[in-house]
């Protein structure tokens, strides 16, 4: 029953899931493509970003753009990448309990001989193997898009930035699947988490600038995994673990939740 609920998920997915892959696909392939050009002009780049304000270059961390790690940094895991893996995770996670309440289908799936943990596991384990996938995607579209164009880069240096993505993924996920069971509300739960996704970006962002927002690093996802700089210093297994214990307390929690509410109403 498991291994059906767990292939159901895919059916109701996999389309939007190969839309995701082709995406990602097109946007390293196009971002590796422009790099010939950036390190051709490497110099005068240089000098131009220079120009840039020091604020502004503090809130982009700015870090020898040029440069292999500095380029995929940039171009790649500072923002498209890392909410690719987010909005993947967040439409799994709302959709997992919430859309059954919506359509009308959640008193067949509870009239199962199951119990309602076995649900939320099946769901949950299709969510976070689109997540790996997802990952395996990006490091191998990678690995092999910067040896086409001579993009010098840790292939472990690589494989650490987008496992941090992937994490980001898994704990926003969770937070989807949280709000979703709590609330029954498929549309709520996808655009709250959208929302403390993007407003943890921000802050994130802007942390270099403003002084109250920098004492928030310390617990903001975004520090935990794009902030540990993995395409310049690798794995940081302490932060990702914190981001994996929190992704693990919201899948706990939804486990909880789920089992103690009333859905007969």
């Amino acid at each position: 029953m498991l291994r059906n609920l767990f292939l159901k998920t895919w059916r109701d997915h996999w389309r939007g899931f190969v839309g995701w892959v082709l995406g990602l696909v097109a946007i390293v392939g196009v971002q590796l493509a422009v790099y010939p050009t950036v390190k051709q002009s490497a110099a005068d780049l240089e000098k131009y970003l220079k120009n840039f304000p020091p604020a502004f270059q503090a809130m982009f961390r700015m870090q020898d753009y040029s440069s292999g790690p500095g380029y995929i940094s940039t171009e790649l895991l500072s923002f498209m990448i890392p909410f690719i893996f987010i909005s993947v995770g967040a439409s799994w996670g709302a959709n997992a309990t919430a859309l059954e309440e919506e359509r009308g289908t959640a008193d067949f799936l509870l009239s199962l001989p199951i119990s309602r943990s076995y649900i939320v596991l099946s769901k949950l384990s299709a969510a976070l193997m689109a997540q790996v996938l997802l990952a395996a995607v990006v490091a191998v579209a990678v690995i092999i898009g910067r040896r086409q164009v001579e993009l010098e880069a840790s292939d472990i240096y690589i494989l650490a930035s987008v496992l941090v993505c992937m994490l980001l993924g898994v704990l926003f996920l969770g937070l989807a699947l949280f709000i979703g069971i709590a609330t029954g509300k498929k549309t709520l739960a996808l655009g709250v988490t959208i929302a403390v996704a993007l407003a943890s970006f921000l802050f994130y962002s802007l942390a270099p600038l403003v002084d109250t927002f920098d004492a928030l690093l310390p617990v903001n996802p975004f520090q935990w995994t794009l902030g540990t700089d993995p395409m310049r210093k690798g794995f940081d297994v302490w932060h990702m673990l914190l981001t994996l214990v929190v992704s693990v307390a919201f899948y706990v929690a939804s486990l909880i939740v789920y089992e103690r509410r009333d859905l007969s109403a």
